[in-house]
């Protein structure tokens, strides 16, 4: 979540100065309209002319991470050019809360959320009610495994703000990870009441229910998932699960299948089918463990163990067991 500087910095900062002030606003035009080039361009010429204007370093720096791109390289190429942006910026203007902010999600978009955490603690030092800054760190620390203290700041932001979807999504995950259920429970519901048609709530919604003991309800959720997102594989993926469960393994199977039509590289799917296929058919089985030791090969030795186990009928119960009540 980033923080655009608006023009009300700008006329702080160019108020002496109408043709920069001028082009400021052609820039925010143009970034509004969705034409991030054209944006970017106008605020390079500004900094140009201006190597301290922070607003527009930290606006270019947004819309560098905004552009399109063709591939993973061209993103990560646009993303250090926005941490330089940003880094500028905060040289340039250290009391500003936004650039640390900005470079802080920027840190979690790329896995870096220790250094996530240092830059967002420093805008929330500049501004203490900073809710987007609040909302990203929780995040850092949630993917940090700091659980605790993501849940402190997503409640400080929630005294802040309750109507923020993606607040109750995040601390909702991290209530499940806590094992919080109930109060996991409670967060999904209400984020299903602020937006009923995310996919993504009722899924999360459902994995609590399978936590729960309440496959019903799971079940009935994901299906209002892929109602609302028919292309949503990892939906198909918990409903097969479910399905073998009950017993139905050719309902289920037709799920997975889906489910890898729709993300071949999920690697679970390829593992939940060769447990599926273990006792009737373990030639398929393997072939399936050998693609998830392909796609996942940090954990080969576990696909590697299931492959050996097919070998016998006594291994392939064992598969089938270690499935339904893992030790």
């Amino acid at each position: 979540m980033k923080k655009v500087l608006g023009l009300f910095a700008a006329v702080l900062l160019l108020a002496a100065c109408s043709s920069e002030k001028k082009n400021f606003k052609q820039a925010q035009l143009a970034a509004s309209k969705g034409n991030f080039t054209q944006a970017i361009q106008i605020y390079s010429r500004l900094i140009k002319q201006n190597p301290n204007h922070y607003a527009a370093l930290i606006n270019r720096g947004v819309l560098w991470e905004r552009l399109p791109v063709k591939d993973a390289k061209e993103r990560a190429k646009n993303r250090a050019y926005a941490e330089a942006d940003y880094l500028r910026a905060i040289e340039v203007n250290p009391g500003v809360a936004e650039p640390y902010n900005n470079l802080g999600a920027l840190y979690v978009d790329t896995g870096r959320n220790g250094d996530a955490a240092v830059y967002l603690s420093e805008a929330i030092a500049r501004s203490p009610k900073y809710f987007t800054a609040l909302m990203n760190r929780a995040i850092a620390y949630y993917r940090q495994g700091r659980t605790t203290a993501a849940l402190q700041d997503f409640n400080s932001a929630l005294k802040l703000r309750n109507d923020e979807p993606l607040l109750f999504l995040n601390r909702a995950l991290a209530y499940y990870d806590m094992g919080m259920y109930d109060a996991a429970l409670d967060d999904l519901s209400y984020l299903i009441h602020l937006r009923p048609d995310d996919a993504r709530a009722y899924l999360e919604r459902a994995r609590v229910f399978i936590r729960m003991g309440y496959p019903s309800n799971a079940y009935a959720d994901l299906e209002e998932a892929v109602s609302i997102k028919p292309t949503y594989a990892l939906a198909y993926y918990y409903m097969g699960d479910l399905l073998f469960r009950k017993g139905e393994t050719d309902q289920a199977l037709g799920m997975l299948v889906r489910s890898k039509e729709l993300a071949n590289q999920y690697v679970p799917t390829y593992e939940l089918m060769g447990d599926m296929l273990a006792m009737e058919d373990p030639v398929s089985a393997t072939a399936n463990y050998m693609v998830a030791k392909k796609l996942d090969p940090k954990n080969a030795r576990r696909y590697d163990a299931k492959i050996r186990l097919m070998r016998t009928e006594e291994g392939r119960e064992r598969v089938l067991a270690n499935r339904f009540f893992p030790r």
